[in-house]
This record gives C-alpha cells, structure tokens and sequence, in this order.
C-alpha cells in the first residue's frame, strides 16, 4: 500500500514571537524542503485533485505528495507562494473565513494575534494563480468540543463565504488544531466537502477514511534531510486510527476546559 505525505505548514516569514517561532519556517527552509522532495521524484497535487482521484477509484500516481497551509495568514502570499511557483508545486491553502483581511486573533496566546491574515483580493489572486482554496471554520475553535449545531455553522459558514467571495466551490476543509471527532467527520461530509485534513503528525494512504486524512506537521527545527528520512523511513504511523481511545479522552478533557471559560471568562 503506497503512504501519501501530507505536509503542513502555518507561517513562512522571517521573523515572529519566540512562542511562535516552531509554526513558522523561513523561505529558505521552505525552499530546501521542496527542493528535497523534487529531487527524491516527487509531485505535488492538491487535496481536491486526491479526493477526486480516490472517489473515481484511479490510482494515485507513486511518488505523491501533498503541500498544505493552515490559517490563511498573509506571509502565504509574500513568503510561501514565490518558492511554490519556483519549485513548481501545488498547494492547498485552508483559511479562516470569519478573519479574512483581519488578523490571527486566535494566536493571541503565542503573541502573534495581530499577525495579519490575507483579505480577498489576495485569495483571488491565489486562487487564480493554481492554489486550492479550501475551509478552516469561521473563527478557528476546537470543533470536536462544540455543540452539534455551533459546529455545523462552523463548518457550513466557512464554505459558504469562502465560496461567495471567491466564485468558486470550496470542497476540502482542514480541522483547526486538528482536532476532529466522528460527529464533525459527517457534519463536514454533510456540508458539502470531498474531504477533510486531520493533523496526527502521520503519513496517509489510499485506504484513509477521506474525512481524516492524516497530516505531517512542518515545524522550524526540521530539516530537509529529516523531512525526506520521516516520510521514506517511515517513522511516523501511517492512516492511524480514527477514533484513538487516548484521543477520546484528551477530548473530553478539553470540553471541559471548554465549558469552564464559557461559565468563568477570562478578562
């Protein structure tokens, strides 16, 4: 069974706050990682192109991988989408469509709530120059520890705005923080998508449920050589389980960090 890399990336830039520095790769580490796939044989497609192959029953071609950017930060524009175009890889950008043309408010923990995020012309311009647009919720919450319904305006809202401000249907999305559940697997497949990323640091393959397919996440202190060493070497899991015991209980610790600021609010 071929393994399918599924890259993550957040910010390319050159500088930030020190709690944010892991999420955020320089152009030239960009650069050297692209440079390390090409060079291994590797082709990039979008994740709209591999739910369509994986729904048609075609095989997908060996040697694939898949380039990702959570967030839709304005950095895409100015640091990632250059090097795209030079190494000649697709891409698929996830965005928060509640803060487009406003700033990362939910980074405001790591110091970094006023990093600007791209508005709509830019998503256009990307759009029109090959780059997959898809969904990363209105506001960015833990979805796995919303309500039914606050979920699916979530999930609902996002395509839909997305879709409105760009003329175009919006049919993968990415679970913010990467945290999904059984319940906002169909809410997502409900609404409309072909299919949705998860994170769980893992290679994907083409059995992956398409509503979890597993994500590596790109930090600042890998290499080129050791991006190429974890997906050939395999030494992350591949398509692990959906639904991890461990998983289920990190959740149910969240909702009730959840609940908690819902009834005492920081000020």
């Amino acid at each position: 069974m071929q393994s399918i890399p599924i890259l993550v990336y957040h910010s390319v830039g050159s500088s930030c706050a020190s709690a944010y520095r892991r999420w955020l790769v320089t152009q030239r580490e960009l650069d050297s990682h692209l440079h390390a796939l090409s060079d291994r044989g590797y082709r990039a497609i979008t994740v709209g192109d591999l739910a369509l192959l994986r729904r048609s029953a075609q095989p997908v071609p060996p040697l694939t991988c898949l380039i990702t950017f959570d967030d839709g930060l304005s950095d895409f524009a100015e640091g990632a989408m250059p090097v795209l175009m030079a190494r000649r890889f697709s891409a698929t950008l996830y965005v928060v469509s509640g803060l487009v043309g406003a700033t990362a408010r939910w980074l405001a923990d790591l110091g970094e709530g006023s990093r600007p995020m791209l508005d709509w012309a830019a998503l256009r311009n990307l759009q029109k120059a090959g780059v997959e647009i898809g969904a990363h919720s209105v506001s960015h919450p833990e979805l796995d520890t919303l309500s039914w319904a606050k979920a699916t305006r979530e999930l609902r809202d996002s395509k839909k705005a997305l879709e409105d401000g760009l003329g175009r249907a919006v049919t993968t999305f990415a679970y913010p923080h990467g945290y999904a559940s059984r319940a906002t697997r169909r809410i997502a497949e409900e609404a409309g998508y072909l299919a949705a990323c998860r994170v769980r640091h893992a290679l994907s393959d083409e059995t992956e449920n398409l509503f979890a397919l597993s994500r590596i996440v790109v930090t600042s202190d890998m290499t080129a050589e050791a991006l190429v060493d974890l997906i050939e070497k395999q030494q992350v899991p591949v398509a692990p389980p959906v639904d991890r015991l461990i998983a289920t209980g990190w959740r149910a610790a969240r909702r009730v960090r959840a609940l908690h600021r819902s009834v005492f609010p920081r000020r």
